[in-house]
């Protein structure tokens, strides 16, 4: 990559974060349905044009991307990889795809507490949140085999997110600790709770 792709890089992503922050802030003070993409763009102070650049819609910019697993992840992980351990690859896929978006620990909280406080988007989020337990689902059936159980699977993918959910909530942006530490953390004190 060249110092100008670098750079470019840098800037999108930074965009992307201000498209996201004002978004969010939008959302929060005056509801999903309680501002238009032209307030976006005056809030962040970029071009309608950027804005629709960079996201299709309120909810793709409040909500940031759907996160799709790749097919050189996906593939590791149905043969078994990248550990070894069912829940830990698990924990490490989620990680991976989260990875990006959880750099700016005030942007997910933010969003984690915008989501909350809206019906509308809290219905969007289950909606993703249950293809991606079907498609997660699948994934654990197709590398353990159909006698794990697909309930069985479900429960531990509901499983995973709880933890993943509390891993974030563990973050402070005043607290150097990375995500991985965080969900570290998260997993030992779940699997301290399962086991008590």
């Amino acid at each position: 990559m060249t110092s100008a792709e670098s750079k470019w890089d840098a800037r999108r992503a930074e965009t992307t974060r201000r498209l996201r922050r004002c978004a969010l802030e939008l959302t929060r003070d005056q509801g999903l349905d309680g501002w238009t993409m032209d307030d976006l763009a005056d809030a962040a102070e970029v071009s309608r044009r950027t804005v629709f650049n960079y996201f299709d819609s309120k909810v793709a910019v409040v909500l940031g991307p759907d996160h799709e697993i790749g097919p050189e992840l996906r593939e590791t992980f149905v043969a078994g990889g990248p550990t070894g351990s069912l829940v830990a690859d698990i924990v490490q896929v989620a990680a991976a795809l989260m990875q990006d978006e959880t750099a700016d620990i005030d942007l997910v909280q933010l969003g984690r507490s915008v989501v909350l406080g809206d019906p509308q988007l809290l219905g969007i989020v289950h909606q993703r949140f249950e293809a991606k337990m079907l498609e997660s689902t699948e994934l654990v059936l197709a590398r353990e085999g159909e006698q794990y159980g697909a309930e069985r699977a479900a429960l531990l993918i509901r499983l995973i997110a709880t933890i993943f959910d509390s891993a974030l909530l563990r973050l402070d942006p005043d607290d150097p600790r990375s995500l991985a530490d965080s969900l570290d953390e998260a997993v030992a004190d779940a699997v301290a709770v399962l086991t008590d």
